[in-house]
């Protein structure tokens, strides 16, 4: 696989789903709380290096109205999910209410990587060259770092 933003953040999509699917299935309430809370650590910084890399390129660098239009709803998209955790944060593990939020947010995210990667993905090969996206993976894996995770 090519090492580029687009391979890297298509390589994590992948990294979550398994990680919803291991808190989806967990029966252990302590067991689930530990599973999303290491699925938190991943997603926080991979939406915030989303946003500072590739959709602030997109919105710096590309001209098309359109392709501004997806960075910012994907913006969008990202505050809902991080509204979702907030109230999964603050409901029981152990209540089915906090199972049908976590199957919201499951829905959401799914929808959520199925646009980016047919979209944003497609406008962002045909707007930047390999280089760039290949220099790109690194200010990505910058962003993740400073993150604000807690």
């Amino acid at each position: 696989m090519e090492d580029n933003i687009l391979s890297k953040i298509k390589e994590e999509h992948r990294e979550l789903q398994i990680m919803l699917l291991k808190v989806e299935r967990c029966k252990d309430p302590q067991k689930k709380l530990e599973y999303y809370d290491e699925m938190k650590k991943v997603l926080i910084p991979h939406m915030e290096g989303e946003e500072q890399t590739l959709y602030a390129k997109i919105r710096s660098e590309i001209k098309d109205k359109e392709a501004i239009e997806m960075a910012d709803d994907a913006d969008y998209e990202h505050q809902e999910i991080k509204e979702m955790l907030a109230m999964l944060d603050e409901t029981d593990i152990g209540k089915a209410e906090w199972n049908d939020l976590f199957k919201d947010l499951k829905e959401s995210l799914q929808i959520h990587v199925d646009e980016e990667e047919e979209l944003l993905f497609n406008e962002a090969k045909e707007d930047f060259s390999k280089d760039e996206l290949e220099k790109f993976v690194y200010e990505f894996e910058e962003a993740k770092s400073h993150a604000s995770y807690h």
